[in-house]
């Protein structure tokens, strides 16, 4: 684990204030949202981008995406579609080099 990397620090937090979790990935609300309900799901263990995330943590960050997605429709009926997006590499505009998908709501 990166001794800067906030994702590690704050799957590694307890109490901590995720919106969901699963074995290998959780989900919180993102700091600066693009609309309401922007969520990111993130493994709990470093990888820096999906290319060489482990198969067993990115299958859990996907159905973990698939739950919150699920979740924030029950909760905002207005929705009416998602984008599902990663941005890899720093030429993508990758901010913080710990993988995490981004759950947009689309209203």
């Amino acid at each position: 684990m990166p001794e800067d990397c906030i994702f590690c620090k704050i799957a590694a937090d307890t109490p901590n204030n995720f919106v969901a979790e699963s074995e290998k990935a959780f989900a919180i609300l993102d700091i600066k949202p693009i609309t309401k309900g922007h969520t990111l799901v993130i493994p709990k263990k470093h990888f820096a981008n999906l290319s060489v995330t482990d198969d067993d943590y990115l299958k859990d960050v996907i159905v973990l995406a698939k739950q919150v997605a699920k979740q924030l429709k029950e909760m905002y009926p207005d929705i009416k579609g998602f984008n599902y997006i990663s941005n890899q590499g720093k030429e993508a505009k990758q901010v913080i080099f710990h993988l995490h998908l981004h759950v947009i709501p689309k209203y």
